[in-house]
C-alpha cells in the first residue's frame, strides 16, 4: 500500500490524459443506482468492437435490464458510448477492495461478461461473496504470455476459481488456461466474436466515400504502430515510381500519435490530407492521415491492397477480419501473436502474406498491383474464412442464458 501511494505521483504525471477517469478508477461512478443489470467489460477498441453484436443479442434478450459497459481506455470508452444499446459507461475500477466495492455496489449486476483474458482478483473475488456470476468470453493465451502465467500458476488456479465460465477463442487457448490452472469443466471453446463483427461494419460517411471513390488503385496501411510509418512511406515512394496514381490512406493505431504522424509524412513532402480536416479542395493530397475514430472498417472498401500494422513492430499484430470481410488482400509482418491462430488459418488456406521484415514491404505489394487476379484470389479467400467461422456470438449467448438462469 506504501508504495502505491508512494508511486501515485508519478503515474499522476505519467498518465495525465487519465486524469479525468480517476472518478470512475476509484468506484466513485456517476450513474444512477442500477439493479440487476448486465456489466460487459471490454478493454479498449478492439474489444468494444468484438462485443458488439453480442450487445445488440443482450438488448433483444433482457430489455429489463441496463446493460452497462465498462472499459480501460478513452478510445474504448467513446466507442462504447456511440452504441445507442448501451444504457450506461463507466471505467473499470481499479482492482483494489474498497474500489470493486463501490462499483459493484452501484452497477448492482446480476452477471459481469468479461471480454478476453482480464485477470482482476479482487474484482472476482467481490463478485463471488455478491453472487454475481462472471463469464469470461473471446479468452485466449498469447504466446508471449504463456510462459509468464506457468510461472505463478498456484495462483492463478485460485483466482479462475470465481469465474463460472471461461469462453476461450480456439484449442489451444483452452489447452494454456487448463495449463495454468483453470478447472477444465468450467471452461469451454466458444470461438473468436471478432469473426462476426465484420458483418456488420457501420456505413461510411459519405463525404469520405465519395473522396475514396476517385482513389485508385488505393494502398490502406491499417492500425500502424511507432517506427512502422516510416516503413510504410518509404515503400509508398517506391511503389509511385512504377504506379504513380497509387493513393495511400494511413491509420495510425493511437489517436495520440496522429500529430507525430503527420511531421513524418511532411518529412518526405508528401502531399496529405487529415481527414478531420478533409475539404473539397483535398484533391492534389496522395496521403489521407486518418485521424478518426471508427471509421477504418468501413474504409477498406475502398482498398486495392491492405497492409495491418503493429505486425512489423514487435507489439503483436492487429485484427485483419475487417479487411477480409471486403475481400481485401491482406500482407502482414511477422509479429501477429496476439492474432495467433486467426494469422495461421490466413496463411494455411491462402487468405493472406506474411513478409519478414520490411525490406520487403515495397516488393510484395508491387506483386499484388501487377497481379491482380493474385491479390483477387487472396481476397476472396480471406473473406470464406469469415464465412466459415462465424457463429461464436451465438455460442456464447446460448451459454449467457444458461447462466443467467443460476445463482452463485
Amino acid at each position: 500500500m506504501l508504495g502505491m501511494v508512494l508511486a501515485f505521483p508519478y503515474y499522476v504525471l505519467r498518465f495525465r490524459k487519465y486524469l479525468p477517469t480517476l472518478a470512475d478508477r476509484f468506484g466513485f461512478l456517476k450513474l444512477p443506482q442500477l439493479h440487476g443489470s448486465i456489466w460487459v467489460h471490454a478493454v479498449s477498441v478492439g474489444e468494444v468492437k468484438a462485443v458488439e453484436n453480442l450487445l445488440e443479442r443482450l438488448h433483444r434478450r433482457f430489455p429489463g435490464k441496463p446493460l452497462v459497459v465498462s472499459t480501460i481506455t478513452p478510445t474504448g470508452q467513446r466507442l462504447a458510448r456511440d452504441r445507442s444499446v448501451v444504457d450506461h459507461t463507466l471505467y473499470f475500477p481499479i482492482d483494489l477492495p474498497w474500489c470493486v466495492r463501490r462499483a459493484l455496489t452501484r452497477v448492482d449486476p446480476d452477471m459481469v461478461i468479461i471480454a478476453e483474458t482480464e485477470i482482476w482478483p479482487n474484482f472476482l473475488r467481490a463478485c463471488q461473496f455478491r453472487g454475481v456470476r462472471v463469464v469470461m468470453i473471446n479468452g485466449r493465451i498469447s504466446d508471449r504470455s504463456f510462459p509468464r502465467y506457468r510461472l505463478v500458476r498456484r495462483w492463478l488456479r485460485r483466482v479462475f476459481e470465481d469465474y463460472a465460465i471461461i469462453g476461450m477463442q480456439s484449442e489451444t487457448d483452452r489447452e494454456r488456461i487448463e495449463a495454468i490452472g483453470a478447472d477444465p469443466r468450467k471452461v469451454a471453446v466458444l470461438g473468436n466474436l471478432k469473426f462476426d463483427v465484420v458483418a456488420s461494419a457501420p456505413a461510411l460517411d459519405v463525404k469520405l466515400g465519395r473522396f475514396l471513390e476517385n482513389w485508385s488503385p488505393l494502398w490502406v496501411a491499417a492500425s500502424t504502430m511507432p517506427g512502422e510509418e516510416e516503413s510504410v512511406l518509404d515503400a509508398f515512394l517506391q511503389l509511385r515510381e512504377y504506379h504513380p496514381d497509387l493513393k495511400l490512406v494511413l491509420a495510425p493505431r493511437h489517436p495520440e500519435r496522429f500529430g507525430v504522424v503527420e511531421g513524418i509524412i511532411k518529412q518526405r513532402q508528401l502531399a496529405l490530407v487529415r481527414r478531420s480536416r478533409q475539404t473539397n479542395h483535398s484533391e492534389s493530397a496522395v496521403v489521407l492521415l486518418l485521424d478518426t475514430i471508427g471509421e477504418l472498417a468501413a474504409v477498406f472498401q475502398y482498398a486495392t491492397i491492405v497492409f495491418v500494422g503493429g505486425s512489423l513492430a514487435p507489439t503483436g499484430g492487429h485484427n485483419i477480419l475487417e479487411p477480409a470481410r471486403w475481400r481485401k488482400p491482406i500482407v502482414f509482418g511477422p509479429h501477429m501473436e496476439n492474432f495467433r491462430d486467426i494469422a495461421r488459418l490466413f496463411l494455411d488456406q491462402r487468405a493472406a502474406i506474411q513478409i519478414e521484415n520490411a525490406s520487403r514491404l515495397a516488393p510484395t505489394l508491387a506483386k499484388l498491383l501487377s497481379n491482380l487476379t493474385q491479390a483477387h484470389e487472396l481476397g476472396q479467400n480471406a473473406f470464406a474464412i469469415v464465412q466459415q467461422n462465424a457463429g461464436a456470438t451465438d455460442r456464447v449467448l446460448r451459454i449467457l442464458e444458461v447462466e443467467s438462469g443460476r445463482k452463485a
